[in-house]
This record gives structure tokens, sequence and C-alpha cells, in this order.
């Protein structure tokens, strides 16, 4: 597993190289200032975030981007989310069509801001989070669409980055990821991350660099061949009418984004459309990660169910060449590493301890094994934090010290409690682990 880390890794580093390089030749103030710039409605669903909400959507309305909408959907909210919206923008219900292009839960009115501000909310009945955004992609007015959550920070040029890769092959290219990282312990002011920060405990601050090694060390990487499998939840750009052929998002799906991903490349190879799905590592959104083991243990297990339905899901595309890459490369490595792998590895932890001390198993050999595993391990995890290094986001150099220090100190029990809680998923489950079990603090409060 570690080998083919540092493989996806290097084709990153490779990525990353070529957008430096054409970031030297950027147009954002020429998007800007152009009136043939694509608009975006970016859709927010909201379960019981009064917390934060107001404070994101400001943050939202800030962004650097000529002509956007942004498209509140309050999924039957049980606290004040709905109230606090209507009170600090000034919403007034309208009269408007509905556009049923997806089938969701009944809306019970729209609301549209009185303010110089585009914004627009929804309220409608308790249907999940992925029936809230199809909501949202019903409301919403214009061609692109970037689906988001009500707790993140978006970079006031996350937008604007992202469809600069829309505007370079603007027919071809159907969806953009950004870079998501997270939001505890930074400074927050008027919506912006005024300083980042790894957040104070040693759980919080594994999770960012899990962020680094996903988000700079792994995408890049797939994006460059086109096989990207997954965009985060918390930032993907799509057409909207893509978004609309594939139905939307699957209602109670655990791993809903995986599943969207997969089903527009199924949907645009089956077709034999000439499309890409790729990755702006510069578009960078924040979000609040757990700080607890209870709420990280119960995200983590909802993130493997999820991962177990698609790959029953799409076990047809698994080394089906009609898929190309995805389904000859991609895929089957994603489904053996994420999947298979910490099964064995589970299995691992009774079979080798029984075989060492049955003396079935040389205990030099089996040490430095380990000990390869653990260094390589630890490789993949520094190349992740050089990579990310280019973009700056730590100014103190304590800040990497701490990050080389779990580097090392992830494989020493974090990581096998991660594969457990995998393991642990794929049999049973409570019905808590799907939308609005996480405690949010909202992104006015998250600073030490």
């Amino acid at each position: 597993m570690q080998g083919y880390l540092l493989a996806v890794g290097l084709a990153s580093w490779l990525e990353l190289r070529r957008h430096r390089h054409l970031g030297k030749f950027d147009r954002s103030a020429d998007m800007l200032s152009s009136a043939t710039t694509p608009p975006v409605s970016i859709i927010v669903p909201a379960y019981n975030e009064a917390a934060g909400i107001v404070d994101s959507v400001r943050s939202m309305s800030m962004l650097s981007y000529p002509r956007f909408e942004i498209v509140i959907v309050n999924d039957g909210s049980t606290d004040e989310t709905l109230d606090r919206m209507i009170e600090a923008f000034r919403m007034e219900a309208i009269s408007t069509p509905y556009r049923g292009d997806i089938a969701t839960a009944p809306v019970r009115a729209i609301y549209r801001s009185r303010l110089p501000l585009p914004i627009i909310l929804v309220d409608k009945e308790n249907g999940g989070r992925a029936d809230a955004i199809n909501t949202g992609i019903n409301v919403s007015r214009y061609p692109y669409v970037l689906l988001t959550d009500a707790d993140v920070v978006l970079d006031g040029y996350c937008l604007l980055r992202a469809m600069r890769h829309v505007l370079e092959d603007r027919q071809a290219t159907v969806a953009v990821g950004g870079n998501v990282r997270p939001l505890n312990g930074a400074n927050v002011e008027y919506g912006k991350v005024t300083k980042a920060d790894l957040g104070p405990t040693l759980l919080e601050r594994t999770q960012v660099l899990e962020y680094v090694r996903s988000f700079v060390a792994t995408r890049p990487g797939w994006s460059r061949f086109n096989t990207m499998l997954l965009l985060s939840g918390a930032f993907g750009l799509f057409r909207r009418d893509v978004l609309t052929e594939v139905g939307g998002l699957s209602r109670g799906h655990l791993g809903e984004d995986l599943d969207l991903t997969m089903r527009i490349h199924r949907h645009l190879r089956d077709q034999k459309r000439r499309y890409r799905i790729v990755y702006a590592p510069d578009a960078v959104c924040w979000t609040e990660v757990p700080n607890t083991r209870e709420v990280l243990s119960r995200q983590r297990i909802r993130w493997h169910r999820g991962l177990f339905a698609a790959v029953r899901d799409f076990a047809p595309m698994l080394g089906n060449p009609r898929y190309g890459g995805l389904g000859l490369v991609a895929w089957p490595l994603f489904m053996l590493f994420e999947f298979v792998a910490p099964i064995i590895e589970f299995i691992g932890w009774f079979v080798i301890p029984i075989s060492l001390l049955s003396g079935r198993l040389n205990w030099p050999v089996a040490l430095s094994l380990l000990l390869i595993a653990y260094f390589i391990g630890a490789a993949n995890s520094l190349l992740a934090l050089l990579l990310d290094e280019a973009f700056g986001y730590f100014s103190r150099p304590i800040d990497a010290l701490r990050l080389i220090g779990v580097a090392f100190l992830e494989n020493l029990g974090m990581r096998q409690r991660t594969v457990w809680w995998r393991t642990r998923a794929l049999w049973g489950g409570r019905s808590s682990w799907a939308w609005g079990n996480m405690q949010r603090r909202g992104v006015a409060n998250l600073s030490n």
C-alpha cells in the first residue's frame, strides 16, 4: 500500500508542477471583468446549522467572482437555522415556479434577500443532505453549481480558481474538485481565514496530515489521468445539466460524494462522450473536523459504509476496459487499498502474533518488514508535507515540525484505530451515522 501511495504522490508532484507553470499565465483579472464568465449557483444544504449558518453565508457572499447566487436549503431544521437566516438577511417569501428536474421532498417556501446580496433561501421538509442538495439544484438558475456545506469557510478566490479549469476546456470539463483543509484552531475574521493552525490536539493534527495526503499528494495525480474517483462534498463544482442527467445525488447513500462522482464517470463513458473531471489545488475550502474520538469514529464508519455501498454498486466497472483507465487502474487500486487492505491488516493483527508465537514466522524477518512498512508510511506523509509547503498555509516553522512528528506518531496507534473503524463498518449500523450528527461550533468560534 505504501508503494502505491508513493507512486501516486510522484504523479501528484508532476501535476502540481504543471499547475504552477500554467499559473504564470493566470487570467483571473480577465475573468473578473468579463461579462462572458459563466455564472455559478452555490448550493448549501443546512440541517440544524444555527450556530454558524449566518457567518458562513456572509463569508460566501464576499467571494471574488463576477456573478453568482447562494442557495441555502433548510432541510427541515429543528433549531433556529431558518429564523436566523430570515432575520440576518431580511429574507422575504416569493412566489416562483419550482422546477422539479429531480424528485425531492416537498418545498414549503422560497425566500429572497431584500439586501443587495444574491441569496435565496429554500425551506423544505426533511429528506437528508442529498435531498436538500437536489432541491438546490432544482432551484438554481445558473449552468454551473458549487456543492458545499454550511460549516465551511471558502477562500475568497476559490470559485475563480476552480472555474479557471472550466474555461480551459468549457465543452469537456464537467466537474472540478477543490482542496479541503481542516479549519480547527484557525483564526477566522469577517468570514475569512486570517491564520491557519493545526488544532490544539493530536487528534486534530493527525487529520490535518490525512487531508494533506489526500488532497495534495493523491488527487492531483489521479486528476492528471482523468481518473478522479471522488470530489469532496465540501467543495465540488459541477455542470448543472450533467447533475440532472444522472438524477442528482442518491438519497440515503452514506458515500454520496463518491457515488455521485462514479455515476458521472459511468454515465459519460457509457455515452462515449469526451469529458474531464479535474482537481484545482488552489481552490481552497476550510472545514471543521471532529475534535473528539467519538465523533471521528462515527464519521469514519459512515465514510467506509459509503465505500462499501459504492463497491457493491460499481462492481461491474471493475477491470472493464469500457471505462478506460478508470475501470482498469484507478477503481481496482482504490478498492484494493481503501476497502480490501484494511480488512487484510485487521486479520494480520491476529495471524502475525499467532505465527510468531507458534514459530512459523521468523522474528528478525517480521521485525524488518514492520520497520520498512513504518518508514515508507512516514516517507509518504513527508512527501505530502513537502508538496504542501509550496502553498504556504502554515507560516511558523514549529507547525512543520509538529506535522513531521505526527507523520511518525500516526503509525503507532492512530492508523490502527482507523483500521478498526473501517472494519467495524462492515457489519451493522446506527442511523445516527447519517446526516447531521457533527457537533458544530460555528466558523466564527474556532480560533484558540
